[in-house]
């Protein structure tokens, strides 16, 4: 009997130790989402100029680094650095540039809610994914 217990304790024993890699994979890191005003609000800079895809649809890469940039179009906008959780995704038709203009509400961390617009190409670049977390920053 003893030596069946010892048997069923070592297969559990082998079970635990290969489940837990599975447990202790690295997680992907947090994207960073800047909210700009309005598309008419963006300053000139190498960043912007990388990710607008409404001014540059052909060569935009929003998302290049994990860092996206997003339109406030309800809700007001974040005073100072968050967190916040997808709630939705929505209207990601793409146009005739290849360019998608998704709707987004984000939750943040506060629990007020913002609704953001993520031009991107989804060839290139995914959309925010309902229960993903994100990083928020208001863009300057």
């Amino acid at each position: 009997m003893r030596r069946l217990l010892g048997v069923l304790g070592a297969g559990a024993a082998l079970a635990t130790a290969a489940a837990a890699p599975a447990l202790s994979e690295p997680t992907a890191p947090l994207r960073t989402v800047y909210v700009a005003k309005s598309i008419r609000s963006l300053p000139q800079t190498p960043f912007v100029r990388t990710r607008d895809c409404f001014r540059r649809p052909r060569s935009c890469v929003n998302g290049a680094r994990g860092l996206e940039l997003v339109y406030l179009t309800k809700g007001k906008m974040p005073a100072k650095a968050t967190t916040a959780s997808v709630v939705s995704d929505t209207d990601c038709a793409a146009d005739r540039n290849g360019i998608s203009h998704c709707a987004n509400i984000l939750r943040l961390a506060s629990g007020r809610r913002i609704t953001v617009r993520h031009d991107h190409s989804m060839m290139n670049d995914p959309c925010l994914s309902p229960g993903e977390r994100v990083h928020v920053r208001r863009l300057r």
